[in-house]
């Protein structure tokens, strides 16, 4: 995915609306908006912070979700990075699809992407899960509210380890 840095800022608001559209407060200070951050080379990125309604103050569950942006020649940017987190604090797990460090997995697991899971939060008895490639943003934010939503509280063992 190619994207434009208008387009690539539509991006993050499409984003952010989609969660608040499923009920997520977005991490916002009452003037604050998301914006793009400017990082070496060019690069982009961003973070979106949410907390899902779970009927405490302050809620106890989080959803995350980070993206880092490269510029190539083209004035476009290419998704390079990305970490996608469910914390569930009131049921005691972690999700996580990230794409991050990718010359180290592909050396180490060869893959470039791979999956958290943690049951309860801080106790894994994998660091690492193979996983699939999430499309985008949007997918991400499905993936994870649905696990949210689902009444099963997911179940780590049935994952494959890659250490």
């Amino acid at each position: 995915m190619r994207l434009t840095e208008q387009q690539l800022a539509d991006y993050l608001a499409d984003l952010a609306e989609l969660l608040e559209r499923h009920g997520v407060g977005l991490d916002l200070l009452e003037d604050e908006r998301l914006d793009l951050d400017a990082g070496p080379a060019g690069s982009r990125s961003f973070e979106i912070v949410g907390f899902l309604p779970d009927g405490r103050r302050p809620p106890l569950s989080t959803l995350t979700l980070r993206e880092q942006w490269r510029a190539t020649s083209d004035a476009t940017f290419e998704r390079a990075e990305y970490e996608y987190e469910l914390l569930d604090h009131e049921r005691g797990f972690r999700r996580a699809f990230h794409l991050h460090d990718a010359d180290y997995f592909v050396r180490v697991f060869l893959v470039a992407v791979h999956e958290h899971c943690e049951r309860p939060v801080g106790s894994a008895h994998c660091p690492h899960f193979a996983g699939e490639p999430i499309r985008d943003g949007y997918a991400a934010a499905m993936r994870l509210i649905e696990l949210w939503m689902d009444p099963a509280v997911p179940n780590c063992n049935h994952l494959s380890c890659l250490e």
